[in-house]
């Protein structure tokens, strides 16, 4: 439904989390934590970089021993013993420094959780899928969305076979619609989203219900990697380019991060967390980012957790590799509808974009000014940063603030502005301003290539990245044009402008 103002009503507010007085600190003391991965440890302990949201932060003192500690203890994890331990704890939680550990052994299966399935279509993933859930021994509702005969009589079979209670929907409302009745259905305090095409790992539901300990914690996530079986070029690309793995690093899940959202394929939800329904039905694709969006803006903390690991189906044919990209593309417009510029495409600064703009040049005193651009950055970048910061953390991030601006144009230029990205590649060889423009196109699927190989040479692996990005940027601009949503395809140039007094620290 529109309101009469012709914008869509908003979806009902999540309730408010715990305080933090009703939260207190008691929970870090019952869950092991372990430094995240990607979190840079600087100046002699007393300088992170990094977290969720990104930032540098001076530690506090209190927090700098036990930081130490944990930092020393890696990825093996460390729990909180005393007061202090515990509060240093809750403030590199909720800063994304640290993380909790899942256990490492399946646990006896919970007690308060249910898992729903939304399913439509060739039942054969779904078998998979209910024979992976059955070992947890958990109560399992699946959904079918309506799906025509013969499917659906195959659907019922195997519902009946893992003992799973089946809802048959009479009109088909897709996946939002189907996890809104599984979640109906349900009582327990704790609800898991699965989908069908996804093969769950042992006890992976009762491993992420430890992280819940954390009252404020609203929504947990496993890491959800693709079950690559064949070799054909789309399985070998999907290994390390799925859309659905959110990577290697754990996370907070917050916008502006590398894991900004949760896919749904896999998650656990607090019931208390969420309203009901909990997720927009009017939305066939970015049901999921809504949620947590919406979730995160009310206050609670939604987690991704790496060391807990399902799989889901790889789509291996080019036309549903391409669909499926082209899809996630269209509902950038409606999500930015909902939620207003978090879809813009880049954020480049100025300087950067000057820095860019003078190297292209044919002229070496034009070419000289980006180093009078870089000093300008440092010096604003120090300032901003206060005195107590090392001289080396304001070079840093000189650095990386130049690098981001350009890769940022290269990102846009390959998704959003795909059309003009092609273009300034086919000019290249004739002009070194698009030469700089293709280098800054070419880094990310290069460096990711290096990084992470594929058993795809480079030229196809290139290749695909670039269907890859063009997909999904069709799917926005089409998005654009129809919901006449114009900001997700409209960059925001960022102008670094000198703070007005420098600040005492970034102590937090």
């Amino acid at each position: 439904m529109i309101a009469a103002s012709g914008r869509r009503p908003a979806p009902p507010v999540f309730p408010a989390p715990p305080t933090p007085a009703q939260r207190g600190t008691a929970f870090a003391g019952r869950v092991p934590l372990a430094w995240t991965s990607g979190v840079a440890f600087r100046a002699g302990g007393t300088v992170t970089i990094g977290g969720s949201p990104w930032t540098v932060t001076l530690l506090p003192a209190h927090v700098r021993p036990f930081a130490r500690r944990l930092f020393a203890a890696d990825r093996t994890g460390l729990l909180p013993e005393t007061d202090q331990d515990r509060t240093a704890a809750v403030f590199l939680l909720d800063l994304g420094i640290a993380d909790p550990l899942p256990p490492s052994d399946i646990p006896a299966p919970a007690t308060d959780i249910e898992v729903v399935v939304p399913m439509y279509g060739d039942p054969a993933p779904l078998e998979r899928c209910l024979a992976s859930l059955a070992d947890e021994g958990l109560p399992v509702i699946v959904v079918d969305d309506a799906t025509p005969p013969p499917h659906a009589k195959r659907i019922r079979a195997l519902a009946q076979r893992f003992g799973a209670r089946l809802i048959v929907h009479d009109v088909n409302g897709g996946p939002g619609a189907a996890r809104n009745t599984g979640y109906a259905a349900t009582t327990a305090e704790f609800v898991a989203f699965v989908d069908s095409d996804v093969i769950a790992s042992p006890g992976w539901a009762s491993r992420l219900r430890v992280l819940f300990e954390d009252p404020l914690v609203g929504a947990v996530g496993p890491r959800v990697r693709p079950a690559v079986q064949g070799t054909s070029h789309i399985d070998l690309y999907e290994q390390t380019r799925s859309e659905l793995d959110m990577g290697p690093d754990p996370s907070r899940v917050v916008y502006g991060v590398p894991v900004g959202w949760l896919p749904s394929a896999s998650c656990i939800v607090r019931r208390a967390a969420v309203t009901e329904p909990p997720f927009d039905a009017t939305m066939r694709i970015g049901e999921d980012v809504d949620l947590f969006w919406r979730m995160h803006e009310a206050g609670w903390t939604v987690r991704y957790a790496t060391d807990v690991v399902n799989h889901h189906r790889v789509r291996a044919t080019l036309r549903e590799f391409s669909g499926r990209r082209f899809g996630y593309g269209t509902s950038a417009a409606p999500l930015e509808a909902r939620h207003p510029g978090r879809l813009i495409p880049a954020r480049p600064s100025l300087s950067g974009l000057a820095v860019m703009w003078t190297l292209s040049s044919r002229h070496p005193w034009v070419r000289a000014l980006a180093v009078a651009v870089a000093v300008y950055e440092f010096f604003r970048q120090r300032r901003e940063l206060g005195p107590d910061m090392p001289l080396s953390i304001a070079v840093g991030l000189t650095a990386r603030s130049l690098w981001s601006d350009a890769f940022w144009v290269g990102h846009l230029l390959r998704r959003d502005w795909w059309p003009v990205g092609w273009t300034t590649l086919a000019l290249a060889p004739f002009s070194r301003r698009a030469r700089i423009l293709a280098a800054a196109m070419a880094w990310e699927p290069v460096r990711d290539h290096l990084l992470r190989p594929t058993r795809l040479g480079p030229i196809r692996s290139l290749a695909l990245r670039l269907l890859d990005d063009a997909s999904y940027g069709t799917g926005v601009i089409v998005g654009a044009v129809r919901d006449r949503v114009p900001n997700v395809v409209t960059p925001r140039v960022r102008i670094p402008l000198w703070p007005r007094k420098n600040h005492p620290s970034r102590e937090s």
